[in-house]
């Protein structure tokens, strides 16, 4: 199994099957783009040293901020104080040379101090910049072991708190999350089928979505999570339809043509539907009305273009391009009427599946190297790689909204 959602591998696995809402509002991230990340000094500490090592470790990690430990006229100075017991508390008095003086606090119960400090920091750039944080989210993917037997995972931003969502024995792939954490959809590969299984997060109870004969995969939530587009093989052809995320039922199909079509995803708004077809020769990356209707190519480069994300608060799509034999991260503006790509990964390696974080700056993605994949955080402004793990073979990432 590849690491990358486009038709090809949905052919190979559709040949041997033969044989047996919630409207976002979207905040200008881009403004400050070219501009370096504002400095920050951490001048006041009181309370446990751990929780103040991880202060500054989440404000660096973060990436919106020049992180320093001393500074002359610094943008930001932060002074903390950390209050323990049965709910914890992080109070933060903050300076900015542009917004003035403001506090924030964030709590959690006790023993969940980084928790504490992911929500101190999300509501720290919320203050600053006016978008959503990234800290405390989740991240979901899957994970390779023996037998090549794959199953989900998920862990924080940071890579921490590794937990696994399936236990199924076969192959459990394409996690995607949906309406704002509540859900969770996977494909599963097992006894010579496929199935689409949602997942309620709350209780960790799965069902079955979608398991029509032949090829069911890739499905996506509709930000209302109402509707899941996915790819179905009806017709011995794979094609784009939309089900109810309730019942499971066919409400609409949005492609029928001799082309093979994956990797659904829908606009912030739900009224669009981003995909990878094969139409032109090889895949590359499509969009069309959500209720169906006449696809439009997206990209005017003719380099092949797979695994689609659509951010709600950038308007960004990011996607894997093959470049030069390997796969880069590229990013469309879909507010820019040019539609022209920008690459944001330039490091060795093969760069795939890319899912955006909350912010709408930074990605998720996995880099195929000699011994495995491995997740990185990428800034999409200036090209910066964070880690996320580190050995193993970690695929196929998607990023939460964050955690309230």
């Amino acid at each position: 199994m590849t690491a990358q959602r486009f038709p090809s591998r949905v052919l190979i696995v559709l040949i041997a099957l033969v044989g047996v809402a919630v409207v976002r509002a979207q905040v200008d991230v881009t403004k400050a783009a070219g501009e370096a990340n504002p400095s920050l000094v951490v001048t006041r500490f009181e309370g446990s040293d751990a929780v103040r090592k991880k202060l500054v470790d989440t404000l660096t990690r973060c990436d919106w901020f020049a992180v320093q430990s001393s500074a002359e006229n610094p943008d930001y100075t932060v002074a903390a104080r950390h209050s323990p017991g049965g709910q914890e508390a992080l109070d933060l008095q903050v300076v900015s040379r542009k917004r003035g003086t403001f506090t924030l606090r964030a709590t959690a119960p006790s023993g969940r101090s980084d928790e504490m400090v992911f929500r101190a920091v999300d509501d720290l750039l919320r203050k600053a910049f006016g978008i959503p944080g990234l800290c405390n989210s989740r991240l979901a993917f899957a994970v390779a072991g023996a037998g090549n037997l794959k199953e989900v995972y998920t862990c924080r931003f940071d890579g921490s708190d590794s937990r696994r969502l399936t236990h199924n024995g076969s192959i459990s792939t394409e996690p995607t999350w949906g309406v704002q954490n509540r859900l969770l959809v996977y494909t599963l590969y097992q006894n010579n089928a496929t199935s689409v299984v949602l997942v309620d997060m709350a209780s960790n109870r799965q069902k079955r979505l979608s398991r029509f004969p032949g090829l069911n995969a890739g499905a996506d939530l509709s930000p209302d999570g109402q509707w899941a587009a996915i790819s179905l093989s009806k017709d011995r052809r794979v094609d784009l339809f939309v089900l109810s995320a309730q019942t499971g039922l066919v409400a609409r199909q949005i492609t029928k043509d001799l082309s093979a079509e994956s990797s659904p995803c829908w606009s912030p708004r739900g009224d669009q539907i981003c995909y990878v077809s094969d139409r032109a020769g090889k895949p590359q990356l499509f969009v069309v009305a959500g209720g169906g209707g006449s696809p439009t190519r997206l990209l005017r480069e003719s380099d092949e273009a797979v695994s689609p994300d659509w951010s709600a608060v950038s308007n960004k799509i990011c996607f894997s391009t093959r470049l030069g034999g390997q796969y880069a991260i590229a990013v469309v503006d879909m507010a820019d009427s040019s539609h022209a790509r920008k690459v944001v990964t330039n490091a060795a390696g093969s760069w795939e599946s890319p899912s955006w974080a909350p912010d709408g700056r930074h990605l998720v993605c996995a880099r195929r190297g000699q011994r495995g994949r491995d997740l990185f955080m990428v800034d999409t402004w200036h090209g910066r790689l964070i880690p996320i793990t580190q050995g193993g073979d970690h695929s196929l990432p998607s990023w939460s909204e964050l955690y309230q």
